[in-house]
């Protein structure tokens, strides 16, 4: 997957000039009420295929719409030992900056090894797994509650670029 090369040409569209999973991505946000992004950790970070994922979908929604606001998220990561919150914050922030609830776990969202059977043995992981899927149904079910009772999302603002070279 081609990373974001910040061209523009999504604005007004919603999707990429890139015909890939982006794409296929985007025409289904608003069919979702919640979004869970996972990642294995490279380096400290979120692997390639998905920095090059979430920069495009974030500034496609950003610069049409925002059809991810108010929709909760939450970001997970797999790793051999280290690395796992430097991960969470890079994919955190890509939430908050399109203005998405951040759901969380009792722990970082993180579970170890380097096969299904080493994340198995992560019991410690799978509860903190767990938790997350609890605390994101029921926050799924509180907004669904707080609509049919006339509480909504906030309005949106549209955002003010400050450039601090001048």
């Amino acid at each position: 997957m081609a990373g974001c090369i910040g061209c523009g040409s999504c604005i007004g569209k919603r999707n990429c000039f890139r015909k890939d999973t982006v794409n296929d991505f985007t025409a289904l946000i608003d069919k979702y009420d919640g979004f869970i992004f996972g990642t294995p950790v490279h380096y400290a970070g979120a692997s390639g295929f998905m920095t090059s994922f979430m920069d495009r979908v974030f500034f496609i929604d950003e610069f049409n719409g925002e059809h991810l606001a108010g929709k909760p998220a939450a970001a997970i990561a797999t790793c051999r030992r280290s690395g796992g919150t430097a991960t969470l914050d890079q994919l955190n922030k890509y939430m908050a900056d399109c203005n998405m609830p951040i759901v969380p776990s009792q722990y970082w969202n993180v579970i170890h090894g380097n096969t299904p059977e080493e994340i198995r043995q992560d019991t410690e992981g799978l509860q903190i797994m767990r938790v997350l899927a609890k605390n994101m149904a029921w926050l799924l079910k509180c907004i669904r509650i707080g609509r049919e009772q006339g509480i909504e999302f906030p309005n949106h603002e549209q955002h003010i670029m400050t450039n601090f070279i001048r």
